[in-house]
């Protein structure tokens, strides 16, 4: 899971792997082998990594946390700050995020912002376990700025 993203982020940020090699001072190789799987970075290089992509530490290594972005660029908002901490529907025009998100639009579909950055929206929600009737679980997601259209803010549950 580390290995896709590492890609997905590297290929937002537009960086090829020997650019990404040359900013972190190890060869092209070393960048592929994260990528791939076959080993993972350091602690200093993950570091590094995470300040160069402006995620956490914890969201960029953690397997609890799924990334979900966009190609196309447009300007950051920075108004999405007054959304942390509240509950929301979040609006996608690009059919294949609104898919590979999981939180869908149905009338569960609310999730909890957590943070928001010039690039990244964390958000919070829980689903069905996968292979469980029951069984819930609280995912936590960054979501690339670019790739949200809009949000509806939802009542918080009593």
């Amino acid at each position: 899971m580390l290995g896709e993203k590492l890609v997905t982020i590297r290929k937002k940020y537009g960086y090829s792997q020997q650019e990404l090699a040359d900013r972190l001072s190890v060869t092209r190789q070393t960048i592929s082998n994260w990528e791939c799987g076959q080993g993972a970075p350091a602690l200093d290089k993950a570091i590094e990594l995470a300040r160069i992509y402006q995620v956490s530490l914890d969201d960029l290594v953690g397997d609890q946390v799924g990334v979900v972005v966009k190609e196309k660029k447009r300007l950051s908002q920075r108004i999405l700050k007054c959304l942390i901490g509240k509950y929301v529907k979040i609006s996608y025009s690009d059919m294949e995020l609104l898919l590979e998100s999981d939180f869908g639009t149905g009338s569960d579909s609310k999730v909890k912002v957590l943070d928001v950055t010039d690039e990244w929206i964390r958000i919070e929600y829980v689903r069905r376990k996968e292979n469980s009737l029951l069984k819930k679980e609280t995912v936590v997601k960054l979501i690339d700025i670019n790739a949200v259209d809009g949000f509806e803010i939802e009542e918080e549950d009593e």
